[in-house]
């Protein structure tokens, strides 16, 4: 399984697809297809500028079945608002994937000491992945012994890859979408 795409026409049943932004302003056009799965979040990047609203479009359209887990959501040191605000944004998808007994899809970029502190913190119960993980295999040990899952997409360190267990490893094509 394509386990994060941004091509909402992946095969059903082939791929978990992160919904677009345009969808927290009109939750309305969230057409399922059936045995599709999705995740939806606000990503790094989006909070410049992230509303309330989109926020609590997020939170209906969170519930629904076929929304497997919640993100793209994370941290990211070159885009988006302050690292301090985008941890706020954060932080309310942890909980709510909390809540909703769902898994969070993580986006970091250069923040891998805030991702690890937090779990630490929280101490999550849901499956936290850091997807399209390129890191080295020092870095990728941190994560998994915390408890944090890796997803590889077309490029990655084949030293992480063959380090990190089969059940904890996860596939994408993210990259390729874009």
């Amino acid at each position: 399984m394509d386990f994060h795409t941004h091509n909402l026409l992946a095969p059903p049943g082939t791929a978990i697809v992160n919904l677009p932004r345009s969808i927290l302003s009109c939750p309305a056009a969230f057409q399922p297809q059936p045995a599709a799965l999705y995740s939806i979040g606000i990503h790094p990047w989006w909070t410049v500028d992230a509303t309330e609203a989109e926020w609590q479009s997020l939170k209906q359209l969170a519930v629904h079945p076929q929304i497997v887990a919640i993100g793209e959501c994370g941290l990211d040191t070159l885009r988006g608002a302050s690292i301090e605000e985008q941890l706020v944004w954060f932080r309310r998808h942890i909980a709510l994937a909390e809540s909703l007994e769902k898994p969070l899809t993580v986006h970091c970029v250069r923040s891998f000491h805030h991702l690890l502190a937090l779990h630490k913190e929280l101490r999550p119960r849901s499956r936290w992945t850091v997807h399209g993980f390129r890191g080295g295999p020092a870095l990728a040990r941190q994560l998994l012994d915390a408890g944090i899952d890796l997803s590889f997409g077309r490029r990655y360190n084949p030293a992480s890859l063959a380090l990190t267990p089969p059940d904890r490893r996860h596939f994408e094509t993210d990259e390729e979408a874009r």
